[in-house]
């Protein structure tokens, strides 16, 4: 089980070189900002790579990268996710 610290400390890389989970990520945040869900933050590291960090980051990461259900626009492309602090 995790620790309530480590829970916050510790945010999804995601890394695709398409640009195109950035653009599915932001559309998800656009669409349930404005509801009870909660929504991460996105912070962009540079080109095909960005960070998701604060509540439901593990559930956008898991969206973005599910290769069994592909969303439409990341159906042939490879995104990879990690843990970073």
């Amino acid at each position: 089980m995790k620790s309530f610290r480590q829970y916050f400390l510790e945010d999804i890389e995601v890394t695709d070189r398409t640009g195109n989970a950035l653009n599915v990520a932001k559309e998800y945040i656009k669409t349930y900002k404005s509801t009870k869900r909660p929504v991460p933050k996105i912070i962009e590291k540079g080109y095909g790579k960005f960070i998701l960090k604060g509540p439901d980051e593990k559930f956008v990461a898991d969206m973005l990268s599910d290769k069994k259900a592909p969303l439409g626009a990341l159906k042939n492309v490879n995104v990879k996710t990690k843990k970073v602090r």
